[in-house]
């Protein structure tokens, strides 16, 4: 049997900064502290953390392949931009997924379960709602307890795939287009529907959530 080899621990420490400077990268895309189109120099990275390059362009080579950072000519990696397909793409699959979730619910009799759970991060969102980055990291802790609910794993980890990125999308995209008060009625219509067990009235709030915004994109699409 083959052994695997070990690494030193110089490898290591590089590994770590390399992931570090990932995740730090990421999260500055996400929450818009670098918008699309922004330049990233390896040396300006590297100057900033305190590191040498080479884990800088292991993480920029990560986030290229997911799909964060596109590179230009001369090797030059810029933040991705943020498409109408993509916007599109994404809610599509959440306008399948959770009217699925809300449907499992009802037909478990686990309404007011799923109504408990969606309440505790609605009033999560109520709090946050003059903090764009926190409100909307609450607003998907509750779309997340909605997928959730169905405790099927290859779901749930389809969601945690996509969910970076629909933050991004909806911090940037979304949210600008969308008056905070009009989010939250929204979210408390659903939970006042499971609550009261309202099969209907339940899946006409969440596929009228998704297709307020599927429509705005789709009309924006054909408009550019």
């Amino acid at each position: 049997m083959m052994e695997s080899l070990p690494f030193n621990n110089g490898q290591k420490r590089e590994q770590n900064l390399s992931s570090s400077v990932y995740e730090a990268i990421k999260n500055k895309i996400i929450n818009g502290e670098l918008m699309p189109a922004s330049i990233l120099m390896e040396r300006t990275i590297a100057d900033e953390f305190g590191v040498s390059r080479t884990p800088v362009r292991e993480a920029l080579k990560r986030l290229s392949q997911e799909g964060w950072v596109d590179w230009e000519e001369r090797r030059r990696a810029v933040v991705s931009e943020i498409t109408i397909s993509k916007i599109l793409e994404l809610f599509t699959l959440r306008e399948m997924m959770e009217p699925f979730a809300i449907k499992k619910a009802i037909e478990g009799g686990h309404t007011q379960i799923l109504a408990g759970q969606l309440a505790a991060a609605y009033e999560d969102m109520e709090a946050s709602k003059d903090s764009p980055v926190d409100f909307m990291k609450h607003d998907m802790e509750f779309h997340a307890a909605i997928v959730h609910s169905m405790k099927l794993l290859s779901i749930n980890m389809m969601w945690q795939k996509i969910s970076d990125d629909m933050m991004r999308l909806v911090m940037h995209s979304v949210y600008p287009r969308r008056d905070t008060a009009v989010i939250l009625h929204e979210h408390k219509e659903l939970i006042d529907a499971l609550w009261n067990s309202d099969a209907k009235k339940a899946l006409e709030c969440i596929r009228g959530h998704f297709s307020v915004i599927v429509d705005m994109f789709k009309q924006k699409r054909e408009n550019f």
